[in-house]
């Protein structure tokens, strides 16, 4: 009797004891595990591009030398290959872009940069800024005078996107904008892209 009352106990006392450590398995299983921290990341920003408010600006940005304003330094660009580029040229560049965008946005003021740098790289024109952009009729804004504004600083912006590479008219050659342009002849080039209120073409 007595060992059987001794059993009772001890099995007892063991289910008891396994009934515990279930409940322990089970409440540390139900637990949440901690937040893993998490490392803070960095955002990549992108680069940022450089405005430049004046010729001299762009000058040092292309590293071209700004004291003496008849030295030019050889720009390499993967859009061109190497051509000689003054401050001189810079402020031309400057007030054509101005005198024949002004209303444009930005990327049809680099386009309208771009175009007459292709025209300097092109075997169809002259091989310099200078006689492209003086080149008789083929800038209204010479022509009507507006080129003689002073530029602002988008201007110079933009000269210094496409003196570095940037060409969002696709190497057009040309440019008019269709509601004004008089000459025929211009209307049968092919037609690359429009930006703003001018089509560039071939």
């Amino acid at each position: 009797m007595k060992k059987s009352v001794l059993t009772i106990l001890m099995t007892s006392l063991f289910f008891t004891m396994f009934s515990a450590q279930s409940h322990q398995v089970v409440a540390v299983t139900m637990m949440k595990a901690p937040p893993m921290i998490e490392e803070e990341q960095t955002a990549i920003s992108p680069s940022e591009t450089p405005e430049p408010d004046t010729k001299q600006d762009v000058a040092l940005l292309l590293n071209l030398p700004v004291k003496n304003m008849n030295d030019v330094k050889k720009v390499t660009k993967d859009q061109f290959s190497v051509t000689n580029y003054s401050i001189e040229e810079i402020e031309m560049l400057a007030k054509l872009v101005n005198g024949e965008a002004r209303g444009e946005t930005f990327e049809g003021k680099v386009a309208v940069a771009s175009v007459t740098i292709n025209r300097v790289l092109s075997s169809k024109f002259p091989n310099s800024l200078k006689e492209v952009i003086f080149e008789s009729g083929a800038y209204t804004a010479v022509s009507d005078g507006q080129y003689d504004q002073r530029p602002g600083p988008e201007s110079y912006k933009a000269v210094y996107a496409a003196l570095s590479g940037q060409d969002p008219s696709s190497g057009a050659l040309f440019y008019y904008n269709p509601d004004i342009a008089t000459d025929d002849w211009i209307r049968t080039r092919h037609i690359i892209k429009e930006i703003g209120k001018h089509v560039f073409t071939r």
